[in-house]
């Protein structure tokens, strides 16, 4: 029997996938995704480039895929914070936010520096991965302001997550000139002040 031909009924499409997603996030262990190609994952799993084509579509939405794993990862990170008072909830889910990205550098990137090729809209279910992590925090500030509108509370959440991604990225890049302790504290102070300025604020809630 042909050895490709052998090759191609080892695995079925499913595992040949599940082993593509996990090279490329073992290679962004240690490197990032601007040394890597198709070719190389094709190769690193022991299949031709046009095995992953056939399976994923584009090497695009092979990088998709692995966002969405990296989302889900981060999004079981995130889920146990639900059993103290809103407020350090949100900090507890501040501080795993950045203990996730300084863990996982290139992974925590690639979610958010992917883009869809000819400005096509992410595909509904890594949009519903990303509602799901802002969900995490809106029924935390729910708790805080019970009788808030559905559509204040996801701009609320948006606001007080983008400090919380700003501090993370600047600790990433080196920016911040700060310990981790340090980058905690900070995430810490951001939510606590930005809960402080909601309740000042009430009437323009």
């Amino acid at each position: 029997m042909d050895s490709a031909v052998a090759r191609r009924k080892e695995h079925t499409h499913e595992q040949i996938r599940q082993m593509a997603i996990a090279a490329v996030v073992k290679h962004l262990q240690y490197d990032n995704i601007h040394s890597l190609s198709l070719r190389k994952v094709a190769a690193e799993i022991g299949y031709v480039p046009s095995t992953l084509i056939n399976i994923f579509g584009s090497y695009q939405y092979l990088l998709l895929a692995v966002s969405e794993h990296t989302l889900i990862k981060l999004s079981a990170a995130l889920q146990g914070f639900t059993e103290q008072a809103p407020i350090l909830n949100i900090q507890n889910m501040a501080k795993a936010y950045s203990v996730f990205a300084l863990q996982h550098k290139s992974c925590f990137r690639l979610v958010f520096e992917l883009s869809m090729p000819n400005e096509q809209p992410l595909p509904a279910n890594h949009s519903a991965l990303v509602k799901s992590l802002f969900a995490l925090v809106e029924s935390q500030l729910r708790l805080c302001i019970a009788d808030i509108s559905i559509q204040k509370v996801e701009l609320m959440s948006r606001v007080l997550w983008g400090g919380i991604h700003g501090l993370t990225c600047l600790a990433l890049d080196g920016k911040l000139f700060v310990t981790h302790s340090d980058l905690q504290a900070m995430l810490c102070s951001h939510v606590q002040g930005y809960i402080a300025g909601i309740g000042i604020n009430r009437e323009f809630v």
